[in-house]
């Protein structure tokens, strides 16, 4: 993985945003080097932030905050980051835990651009990651069940400093993540699937928007993936 692909990658998808925008701004690594850029750019933005760890890094660079009820119609465009990017351009999202404001915002967004090094491509979602979660803890034996039987997949929890408790969301509820044996299948259904049963939130796979593009970048620049 190379800082300077991500740079590339960062530096690219600052080429759709004009000064004055209202943008939405993602969560991760790639996307604080992002808004490094975007920094040095000058270009003056008000930003809807999809998670506080985002929030507090626009913040602290004096970046104007505003949120999606504030905004007359949809957002011209999204700026975020990827776990996993699939040759269809379908992805995993939300290893971080705002998979949640992460789909709100990018699905309240014109154009959806997501940057990622060539680490991040792969053949199939799923594959060596597990796809987020967020839901009712509660509900986790329910969950279980259900998507086993449906999925042959095990649900895994993300915990807090090595405790029993599972990690809280920035929404207060509990974290984890589907593990695939063979990664997943048909992400689009298995989308539409795993938000149907009872206690579920969100979860991480990403199929659903319809004008996105992918910038891959790499230590020599970046090329640009459109479906």
């Amino acid at each position: 993985m190379s800082l300077k692909a991500k740079i590339n990658a960062a530096k690219r998808a600052l080429e759709y945003v004009e000064d004055g925008d209202t943008i939405g701004v993602g969560s991760g690594s790639t996307v604080s080097l992002f808004i490094e850029e975007l920094v040095k750019s000058g270009k003056r933005i008000t930003a809807v932030p999809t998670s506080l760890d985002t929030l507090n890094r626009l913040t602290e660079r004096r970046i104007p905050i505003t949120t999606l009820g504030h905004v007359e119609g949809r957002l011209k465009l999204t700026v975020d980051g990827a776990d996993q990017v699939d040759p269809h351009l379908n992805l995993i999202k939300g290893g971080g835990g705002a998979l949640t404001k992460e789909k709100i915002v990018a699905y309240s967004s014109e154009l959806f651009i997501v940057i990622v090094d060539e680490s991040k491509l792969v053949g199939k979602l799923g594959i060596g990651f597990a796809v987020p979660l967020e839901f009712v803890y509660d509900a986790h034996p329910l969950i279980s069940k259900m998507l086993s039987k449906e999925w042959g997949c095990t649900l895994t929890f993300k915990s807090c400093d090595g405790k029993l408790t599972p990690l809280i969301s920035d929404n207060g509820l509990a974290l984890g993540g589907l593990l695939f044996r063979d990664g997943v299948g048909d992400p689009s259904k298995a989308e539409d699937s795993i938000n149907s049963v009872p206690g579920v939130l969100e979860n991480g796979l990403f199929t659903k928007h319809k004008n996105m593009l992918v910038v891959v970048g790499d230590a020599q620049g970046s090329k640009t993936l459109t479906r």
